[in-house]
């Protein structure tokens, strides 16, 4: 076997893997709250193993979108957040930290903001840091 044809397989094996989608903010709506994606510095992704993606406008709405079965978890390739620090940047879950900010309002009230782990939180509202189970179990409190 040729070096270039296994570096070939490769690149083919990579560019069929799911993948996140930009989410384009002012144009999509939240495929669980059906509200209109507006504020680019929240939002969150589901890509499922057949590379579908759910968008969502808030944490809280992608946690509330699983927890209703309306996506099986056992087929989810990956989840998303957008990086409150670069606005419409979308990280991947385990590369995120979250914030809770009650005095940054978050489009669903939950009040909490991801950015990418190890980045320089200059700037940036100032608040608690919470670990995704802690922002999980205050969506589902929140949840009516």
């Amino acid at each position: 076997m040729k070096p270039w044809s296994v570096l070939l397989g490769i690149a083919l094996l990579q560019a069929c893997a799911p993948a996140p989608e930009p989410i384009r903010f002012g144009e999509e709506t939240c495929v669980y709250c059906r509200m209109g994606i507006a504020d680019p510095r929240y939002g969150a992704e589901i890509v499922t193993r057949t590379g579908r993606v759910y968008k969502f406008d808030a944490l809280e709405c992608m946690i509330a979108f699983e927890d209703a079965g309306e996506v099986d978890s056992a087929q989810v390739h990956s989840r998303w957040v957008v990086d409150f620090a670069q606005p419409g940047q979308l990280i991947r879950l385990e590369e995120a930290e979250f914030v809770f900010a009650p005095e940054v309002p978050s489009p669903m009230g939950l009040n909490v903001y991801a950015v990418k782990r190890s980045a320089s939180r200059e700037g940036l509202p100032p608040g608690q840091p919470v670990s995704w189970a802690q922002v999980v179990q205050m969506a589902r409190r929140a949840s009516p």
